[in-house]
């Protein structure tokens, strides 16, 4: 197949409330929205750039105009290919590199008529538990919270930490009684904790049968976090610390880690993300696939990559259930379980007008309605007579997408 076409369109969605973290808090969730066509089939893709890899809304842009000037006219039959060429064309960016790897993917799988879980491997699953975190609050806000979700049908909830031991340790506490023994805990600093508190917390939270204490410690401080496998009675997951398969081999070859937290976002794409999986399976280390702040069509790629990994054993994919809009939709929720919808590819659809377009959708084909020589301000010119851009000029949220490549 031959890449013709890349487009992008940032989009800023609002949550329905402020999440917080150790390390930050945010009512939006900045979401670059990715189409790529090939040999006249399209696939979707979307970054959703962090401070963990470095990058922003910004740069997301810019790499993408980088990227779409020369992967014009490239050819792939596999994904890797397409992995392996962005990182011959540009370092780092991995949110950016991932949009257009799960784009390529869904392609892929639309070509083959299957949903993309199977196109990866076969698979007897099509669904994932997932938990539902509870943000940074008060012990009795975080309690209340997790009964929410609960009512709502999750069965495991993932609670952030502050650093503070007796805090932390109280919040954990709150929400193991009011949730009850029935639900799954589970706990995730963001790297705020020291090495001695982090050792206290996992000694004094463990009577809360907590599943994992994810990424304790500073992402770098791979000293630490070997010391605190050995010595935390509630396993150590790593997060922050792997965002390579390289990383992934100095967690498993150091012993730092008993479990891996791997997000598309971190790696790169499914493609980086079946590497270092492979790695972890090999170093005795079960994974998670997590997000960060993502729309449906992420959470989907990062699902159909969860289901296809027999290493995967957590699922923490649940940032779009947080979403007031989100242009993606196609998964489905019951009973603590996550599932893809069972069509070719991704098998989300992208409600264009929610982008700032008007579009008759099916899956993930669409047909462009537009109203003869009404011009819109924001819209993709997708006739042959379109131009090329970097689409770095495009500011976040304002609706403006860029077309790198026309065919």
């Amino acid at each position: 197949m031959r890449i013709d076409r890349l487009e992008w369109h940032p989009k800023a969605l609002p949550r329905r409330e402020v999440f917080a973290t150790s390390q930050h808090a945010s009512d939006v969730a900045n979401v670059v929205f990715v189409r790529l066509e090939a040999d006249g089939i399209e696939g979707w893709g979307a970054a959703s750039p962090s401070d963990v890899t470095g990058e922003t809304p910004e740069s997301v842009l810019a790499a993408l105009g980088t990227l779409a000037a020369k992967l014009r006219g490239f050819a792939f039959e596999r994904g890797r290919e397409v992995a392996d060429r962005m990182d011959s064309l540009l370092p780092r960016n991995p949110a950016a590199k991932a949009a257009v790897d799960m784009a390529a993917f869904d392609v892929l799988a639309r070509v083959r008529g299957v949903p993309l879980h199977e196109f990866l491997g076969p698979t007897a699953r099509d669904k994932g538990l997932t938990d539902r975190t509870v943000g940074l609050m008060a012990p009795e806000e975080a309690a209340a919270k997790a009964q929410a979700f609960v009512a709502q049908g999750f069965r495991a909830v993932k609670v952030k930490l502050g650093g503070a031991v007796d805090e932390d340790v109280a919040r954990i506490e709150a929400v193991r009684t009011t949730v009850g023994n029935h639900i799954l805990v589970r706990a995730d600093a963001n790297q705020a904790y020291t090495y001695r508190h982090a050792v206290q917390f996992s000694r004094q939270a463990y009577g809360n049968v907590v599943e994992f204490f994810e990424q304790p410690l500073p992402a770098d401080d791979l000293a630490g976090m070997q010391a605190l496998t050995e010595a935390s009675p509630i396993p150590v997951m790593a997060d922050e610390s792997v965002l390579t398969p390289q990383d992934a081999a100095k967690i498993g070859w150091g012993k730092c880690a008993r479990l891996v937290n791997l997000k598309l976002m971190k790696t790169g794409g499914i493609s980086r993300a079946i590497e270092a999986n492979a790695i972890c399976e090999s170093a005795g280390m079960p994974t998670m696939v997590g997000c960060n702040a993502e729309s449906a069509l992420s959470i989907a790629a990062g699902l159909h990559f969860a289901m296809s990994e027999r290493n995967v054993r957590f699922v923490d994919l649940d940032s779009h259930f947080s979403l007031a809009e989100d242009p993606a939709a196609g998964l489905t929720f019951e009973d603590g379980y996550i599932k893809v919808s069972g069509k070719p590819g991704l098998g989300v659809s992208v409600r264009l007008y929610v982008l700032g377009l008007f579009a008759a959708v099916v899956g993930l084909g669409l047909r462009l309605v537009i109203v003869p020589g009404l011009r819109l301000p924001g819209l993709w010119d997708l006739g042959p007579s379109s131009g090329s851009g970097s689409g770095s000029s495009s500011s976040p949220g304002s609706g403006s997408p860029g077309s790198g490549i026309s065919g």
